[in-house]
């Protein structure tokens, strides 16, 4: 049991020994009552560790020859990123279980970005370390279009769509609006006075804009685009 556990850490090196350990150690049944297949229990696990990141971006790739893959976990490697492909049948059980365990609703319609061979990139980084996230995410897909489809993402706990994650992108960083509201409140009284009275509305526009993108695109109705 222990030599399997580090033979699959060694294999997929994203879950630590003790929680490969754990997965191994209590074999989960099938709804017959049959042994489930060890490497997909050790995929689950590793799976459920992936969605609990802060931000999952999924992508459909065509014909990735294994030089291609290399480059792409490179260069998303180098942006702070990890990829791994994805079993699509066990990632839909993880988000099952999630979406029963936690009540977020929302997420079970991640399910069906899951069509044909799919990646993930995931990452855990904060606004204060990865402050344009989304957008360094976007870049490095950008460089790998041809073999690459964004289809959505889970950000923040949201499920975008690649509409939404579009316009996610396409906005300021927190931290810079963070840096205008800060600007604009230090500046003297009357200064402070004029300048709100002849500031455009952007500011405010972006902070709603980020409000919406990330609480106002999981409706029920509003299925993901491909």
């Amino acid at each position: 049991m222990c030599q399997a556990a580090r033979s699959y850490a060694t294999i997929t090196g994203q879950l630590a020994p003790e929680v490969a350990r754990t997965a191994l150690a209590a074999p989960k049944l099938s709804q017959r009552g049959n042994p489930v297949d060890l490497r997909r229990q050790y995929l689950f696990q590793q799976y459920k560790s992936v969605l609990g990141a802060r931000a999952v971006f999924v992508m459909q790739q065509h014909n990735l020859t294994s030089q291609e893959y290399s480059a792409v976990k490179n260069d998303f490697r180098e942006k702070g990123f990890i990829v791994t492909t994805v079993r699509n049948n066990i990632f839909g059980a993880v988000i099952r279980e999630h979406v029963s365990a936690s009540k977020e609703v929302e997420l079970r319609k991640m399910r069906e970005l899951f069509v044909g061979p799919c990646c993930v990139a995931f990452s855990n980084a904060g606004d204060a370390e990865q402050p344009a996230l989304a957008k360094d995410f976007a870049d490095v897909a950008a460089r790998h279009r041809a073999k690459l489809l964004v289809v959505g993402a889970k950000f923040e706990g949201s499920l975008l769509t690649a509409d939404t994650l579009k316009q996610v992108i396409a906005l300021p960083s927190l931290g810079q609006l963070r840096a205008e509201l800060v600007g604009l409140l230090s500046q003297p009284g009357q200064a402070l006075l004029g300048m709100l009275q002849r500031t455009p509305q952007s500011l405010l526009t972006a902070l709603s804009q980020h409000e919406t993108a990330m609480k106002g695109n999981g409706h029920e109705d509003a299925p993901p685009s491909a």
